[in-house]
C-alpha cells in the first residue's frame, strides 16, 4: 500500500491555544499515512489531526472566526519510515 507525507495547513485557530499569543493562530503537521490514494491519506491527516486538537479547542467562543484546515503538500514516500512522529503541529501567529 503507498505510503504518503502529508503537510496540513491550519488557519484561524483561537489564540488561547498558546500562551502568550494574540489574534488567530496558524499551524503546519506533518503526517505519514498509508493509504490506497492520495484523497485517502488527506483524509486521514485531517481526521488524525482533529482528534487531536479536539481536546484543546473545546467550545468556541463568540467572536472567534471559524478554524480550518486544508492540503499544502503531498508526497508519496518509497517506504514507510522506521521512526514516525505522527503528532503535534508548529504552530505561528497568523498576521506576522
Amino acid at each position: 500500500m503507498p505510503v504518503y507525507s502529508v503537510i496540513i495547513e491550519g488557519a484561524n485557530f483561537p489564540s488561547r491555544l498558546i500562551d502568550g499569543a494574540e489574534g488567530p493562530l496558524g499551524f503546519f503537521a506533518n503526517r505519514i499515512i498509508e493509504r490506497e490514494s492520495q484523497a485517502a491519506a488527506e483524509a486521514a491527516a485531517v481526521e488524525l489531526i482533529k482528534a487531536e486538537l479536539k481536546p484543546l479547542l473545546g467550545q468556541r467562543c463568540d467572536g472567534e472566526p471559524n478554524p480550518t484546515m486544508y492540503l499544502d503538500q503531498i508526497s508519496e514516500l518509497d517506504r514507510l519510515p522506521e521512526e514516525i512522529a505522527n503528532s503535534g503541529m508548529t504552530w505561528f501567529q497568523m498576521g506576522s
